[in-house]
């Protein structure tokens, strides 16, 4: 299951304010960023492009912080780093990692926030 930040959670419901459309919609609109941006990063990475993938990582590590989702931003920001250093060897893994992490995450976030199982945080 993905580590989601409890204090940045607690901050999304207050401003939320009890609105789980608003929540949904917000985890809806990461996961169509990741949606669109992940194929791309992973193709970067098939590539060795370095400088692609380091942009690519950065982006989507701010966008995993916004929805408390830390392990994906701790994934995405080793991506970065290792791009940034020139070194791509452990790279394939760590997308592998966010792959499968974010299948968690749609269930997750999805079932939180539409008050299907709001159990599934703790």
């Amino acid at each position: 299951m993905p580590f989601f930040n409890a204090k940045k959670l607690e901050e999304l419901q207050s401003i939320a304010d009890g609105d789980h459309a608003f929540l949904q919609k917000i985890g809806e609109t990461y996961i169509a960023q990741f949606d669109r941006k992940f194929p791309e990063l992973k193709d970067a990475v098939a590539k060795q492009d370095a400088e692609q993938t380091e942009k690519l990582a950065h982006l989507l590590k701010g966008a995993s912080y916004s929805v408390a989702a830390d392990d994906l931003a701790d994934d995405f920001e080793l991506l970065e780093k290792e791009a940034e250093s020139g070194s791509m060897t452990g790279t394939q893994e760590i997308v592998d990692r966010i792959e499968q992490c974010m299948v968690e995450f749609r269930v997750v976030w999805l079932d939180v926030f539409t008050g299907k199982n709001i159990d599934a945080l703790r």
